[in-house]
This record gives C-alpha cells, sequence and structure tokens, in this order.
C-alpha cells in the first residue's frame, strides 16, 4: 500500500475519516494498525483523541457489524448539525464546523446535486464552497442550509416516529 505524507493533525484526522468510512474499524487498537499500514505511527491516546474530535460512535452499520462510524454516516449523506456558521464573499461561501467535521460536511456537499456549487476545498473546521455564479456566495449558503435542513426534518420525523 502507497504510503501518505502526513504533516499535520488536520491531514491525520482526514485520514483516520477515511479509514473508519472505507475499513472496518472496531477499536482504536484496530485504528492504529490502520493508521501504521498507511505509513502514519501514532498512540493509542491520538487514536482516541482523534476518533472523539471527529465525532466518531461505536454502532452498527447496514450489514449489522459493529464498528465506528462517523456523524455524516448517521445520517445517511448529510448531518445539518455540521454547520456552525457561514459568510459570503463573491462566489465564495465560508462554513465553519465544529473540530475535525470539515471533510465530512465538504464531502457531504461534494455528493449533493446542489446546482450552484462547484466544488469545496477543506481544512479542518472550516470549507470554502465555491458557486458558479460570480456573486452566488451568498445564494449558496442558503442552498446549504436548506439542504441540511431537509436532512434536520427527515431525522426528527424518524425520531418521532420511533418514539410512538
Amino acid at each position: 500500500m502507497a504510503k501518505r505524507q502526513v504533516t499535520t493533525p488536520s491531514k491525520r484526522k482526514s485520514v483516520v475519516a477515511d479509514l473508519v468510512a472505507r475499513k472496518v474499524i472496531d477499536s482504536q487498537e484496530a485504528l492504529v494498525a490502520a493508521l501504521t499500514d498507511e505509513g502514519i505511527v501514532v498512540t493509542q491516546a491520538t487514536a482516541s483523541r482523534d476518533l472523539v474530535e471527529l465525532g466518531a460512535y461505536r454502532g452498527k452499520d447496514k450489514r449489522g457489524v459493529v464498528r465506528y462510524l462517523l456523524p455524516a454516516e448517521q445520517f445517511s449523506t448529510r448531518n445539518p448539525d455540521l454547520l456552525l456558521s457561514a459568510k459570503a464573499s463573491g462566489n465564495i461561501a465560508v462554513l465553519r464546523t465544529p473540530p475535525g467535521g470539515a471533510q465530512l460536511l465538504a464531502s457531504a456537499l461534494d455528493h449533493s446535486e446542489l446546482k450552484s456549487l462547484l466544488g469545496t476545498i477543506a481544512g479542518d473546521d472550516t470549507v470554502l464552497a465555491i458557486s458558479a455564479s460570480a456573486q452566488g456566495g451568498a445564494r449558496l449558503i442558503k442552498e446549504i442550509e436548506e439542504y441540511l435542513s431537509e436532512a434536520r426534518v427527515k431525522s426528527s420525523r424518524s425520531t418521532q416516529i420511533k418514539k410512538r
């Protein structure tokens, strides 16, 4: 397997999120081993902290396998709680997330069918979303908020149904 060059905690967390999404990571020890296979040496404490900062939790996947899951997986393809704030400048929307949440939000947006979204760039807690329109940043924020609020409505409806 090709080794990855990881120089920052943000990049390492991106690799952790990728591993959790692609592989069955059922323990912190399994994560440490998977990271080692990627050429990234971490302690169990660092792996634990990365999982917490990404919002990972242990649960059953679609096949019933107990493993670590990411919040975006909990809400299908989008998590409305990932967007803390948003500001526009020209054709750019600057989206703030909790620490470690930017990659998850950017991935959900990249897989959405928002017509005015050209693409995203994610850091640790900030996503830059680029609008197709020269002054479309503010409109893009409204579209993103609507897209995410649809997930919140669906999530609250399923919670209400389960409570009955």
